[in-house]
């Protein structure tokens, strides 16, 4: 393992604290005013999954999602001693991640068009997940992929990444009842899909 990632820092409640037991806000700190780069090293490490995430359901290109990734957090690193902590870094940087595809967008007018079998590898499995449980995610995902453009980040953010309805909207820019309404109707269209594909019950049917 990386030493940097590992070094300690000072003690709490009686055991060596190690970079990896610091929170978002402390790494915020550390990184940003203290220029310490294990520290943004160790936010990186705990979010580019979720930033890969996104933006993979958006461009559909697994390279593309890859190089705006590392564009997203470049930019953070360049910003982050101006980052004032009103939002948690999750959000900040699902905001600065999704100007960075609308950027890309806007130079490149044609998105790349989703590969054959992108459904099988939208939604990578993780530790926590139980085989069923990934499934569910799995089949999920690919639904998501067939969603108009202006539905799947909020559709991601919510369902996948488990983020709330002020902080979609905080990320993406939009009112709050534009998210809402935005869910309303991705949340129809995935049911449709979902039962298409024979995989309403088991994908845990978005309607609830």
């Amino acid at each position: 393992m990386n030493r940097a990632l590992t070094q300690t820092w000072g003690r709490r409640a009686g055991r060596e604290l190690r970079i990896t037991d610091l929170d978002d806000p402390e790494l915020v700190e550390r990184a940003g005013k203290g220029g310490d780069n294990a520290a943004f090293a160790e936010l990186v490490r705990r979010h580019q999954g979720k930033v890969r995430g996104l933006l993979l359901r958006l461009t559909g290109n697994s390279t593309l999602a890859d190089d705006l990734g590392q564009e997203a957090f470049l930019r953070a690193y360049r910003g982050l001693v101006s980052f004032e902590g009103r939002s948690r870094f999750s959000t900040w940087i699902y905001r600065i991640a999704y100007n960075v595809f609308l950027n890309h967008r806007a130079r490149n007018r044609e998105l790349v068009a989703l590969p054959p079998g992108f459904e099988s590898c939208a939604a990578a499995p993780t530790d926590e997940l139980s085989p069923i449980r990934f499934d569910m995610r799995r089949d999920l995902a690919g639904a998501i992929v067939a969603l108009p453009e202006r539905y799947r980040a909020v559709v991601t953010l919510y369902y996948l990444q488990d983020v709330s309805y002020p902080e979609i909207a905080e990320i993406l820019d939009l009112p709050l009842g534009t998210v809402k309404t935005h869910l309303h109707r991705a949340k129809k269209m995935l049911r449709e899909h979902l039962r298409a594909q024979g995989a309403g019950q088991a994908a845990g049917d978005p309607s609830s």
